[in-house]
């Protein structure tokens, strides 16, 4: 939800009826406490559908783009497949891809972009409700709203986690590595370090020693 329509709900409501008057569409933001995002729902009178859905960020540390979606499919193994779809969203003007959730399932390459290499940033999982001519019926679209929000949080919502940085490493070295590294560093003596005895150094003898007379 945009930090205006959280501050001022007049602001709000008129951006709301300009949405619906422009572009026929009415849209809500359910902040659900420790979701893994928050769940938006968009009513579109000229597709007559309503969709509820969640968008995560993929995970950073898998490098290949069907790594990230394995990562996603492994929470939703046990979700009702009908009517749900996944989104691959990429950085920049690259391709986003599109496909049911029931094929993201079975294989994780099917959301890769042969226009593109990009990986995914993110994945937009969705439930689309489609009403066709019952749309028009008040009583009808607020019990088909009613059902499919909390049908999309059972079967989608509930099951996702989003994506935590691992903590750092600790790499340890090893000591006898330490110790060979340490022997093979050349020892370098600063000139200032050596100063060459002087006559009262050298005079500076123990007991019983005599100089040699010449």
């Amino acid at each position: 939800m945009p930090k205006a329509h959280r501050i001022d709900p007049v602001v709000r409501l008129k951006e709301d009826c300009d949405l619906l008057a422009k572009q026929k569409v009415l849209c809500c933001c359910l902040e659900v406490p420790d979701a893994a995002a928050d769940l938006n729902v968009t009513a579109d009178l000229t597709k007559r559908t309503i969709v509820c859905s969640m968008r995560l960020a993929a995970p950073q540390d898998k490098k290949r783009s069907s790594a990230r979606v394995n990562w996603l499919a492994k929470q939703l193994t046990r979700a009702e497949t009908e009517s749900m779809f996944v989104k691959a969203v990429r950085p920049g003007r690259a391709e986003e891809t599109q496909e049911t959730l029931a094929r993201v399932l079975e294989d994780a390459t099917t959301l890769e972009s042969p226009a593109t290499d990009v990986v995914p940033s993110a994945f937009e999982i969705f439930y689309m409700a489609d009403l066709g001519h019952r749309f028009a019926g008040n009583k009808i679209f607020i019990e088909e709203l009613e059902k499919a929000v909390p049908h999309f949080y059972q079967q989608v919502g509930q099951r996702l986690r989003a994506w935590v940085a691992p903590p750092p490493k600790l790499h340890r070295r090893d000591p006898a590595a330490q110790i060979d590294e340490e022997i093979d560093e050349p020892v370098e003596l600063a000139a200032a370090d050596f100063q060459p005895p002087g006559d009262k150094e050298l005079n500076k003898v123990g007991p019983g020693f005599a100089w040699p007379q010449l």
